[in-house]
């Protein structure tokens, strides 16, 4: 008898799986059914679906032009302390008749730096000299500072001569110097 209530028991469960299993089926037919049978008329109440294509107005130019001369920075460490060591690196491409730009060697790079409100960092300005860009155009400016104002963004422009133009970015880059934080020092317990 128990072994008929448990096989009994047995078949109800596996009906219920079977059952799930059929109503899960079906809610996705009606779902693929459904999709299917949305229409791609530009224009609802038509039966017919149709796909419009439209060309673009002939003004348009299908592809920008890069500008002749690319000029980047970016400091070793966005976040340094009040006192710290970092290195501004700067890239200068330029193209020549509108091919891709490439860097260059022997461009002339300087850097200027203020305050967001427009202030010059003397101790910054009057301690970098102008570098030559290696053959891939890079230039590595490294810097020693101390006691600048923290939470204060120092911005720096670049200016780079090459071939008897001058070429500058104001503002290529920055970084903030952050207030030295205490480190904890562990006590002995008591």
């Amino acid at each position: 008898m128990m072994r008929a209530e448990q096989c009994a028991g047995g078949l109800k469960r596996r009906s219920m799986k079977q059952y799930a299993l059929r109503l899960a089926l079906a809610a996705c037919v009606v779902v693929l059914f459904s999709a299917c049978s949305a229409s791609l008329a530009n224009d609802p109440g038509s039966a017919q679906p149709t796909i419009a294509l439209h060309t673009p107005n002939a003004n348009l130019t299908p592809t920008p032009t890069s500008p002749p001369e690319t000029i980047g920075a970016f400091s070793s460490n966005p976040t340094p302390k009040t006192t710290d060591n970092i290195t501004i690196y700067v890239i200068f491409h330029i193209s020549s008749n509108g091919g891709t730009p490439r860097g260059v060697g022997g461009a002339s790079v300087s850097l200027s730096f203020a305050f967001y409100n427009g202030q010059p960092v003397s101790q910054l300005n009057g301690q970098v000299n102008a570098q030559q860009t290696t053959n891939d155009g890079w230039a590595a400016f490294p810097l020693t500072f101390s006691g600048l104002q923290p939470q204060t963004p120092v911005l720096i422009s670049v200016t780079v001569n090459y071939n008897g133009q001058t070429y500058s970015k104001s503002n290529a880059t920055f970084f903030t110097p952050l207030a030295p934080t205490a480190t904890p020092t562990p006590k002995p317990g008591k």
